[in-house]
């Protein structure tokens, strides 16, 4: 795995941005707050598994930066609705696993 450079190509940033623009927009709206949570744990994991996600899919490192930013945020996102209303986060899950 190659190291990762203290700052990232822009070509990362620009996948990262748009990825996290695209869900964001996509999905239901959280407090000003939560979504900002969001988008640092999205930003931390892509910055964190880039290399690592690029290597195991062969993709890109900027594809693979957005793929694990929507990961990120999909699972920050479902996290705090669980921490917010536990009933709806175990409906979800149902729904998911049918």
């Amino acid at each position: 795995m190659t190291e990762p450079s203290s700052f990232r190509s822009p070509e990362f940033w620009i996948a990262i941005a748009i990825a996290l623009i695209v869900k964001i927009k996509t999905t239901a709206q959280l407090g000003p707050l939560k979504v900002i949570t969001t988008i640092a744990v999205a930003v931390g994991a892509a910055w964190v598994g880039a290399d690592w996600a690029a290597e195991t899919l062969g993709v890109p490192v900027p594809v693979a930066g957005a793929v694990v930013t929507l990961t990120a945020e999909g699972v920050m996102r479902w996290l705090l609705l669980a921490v917010d209303d536990p009933k709806n986060a175990i409906d979800l899950w149902k729904h998911w696993r049918r």
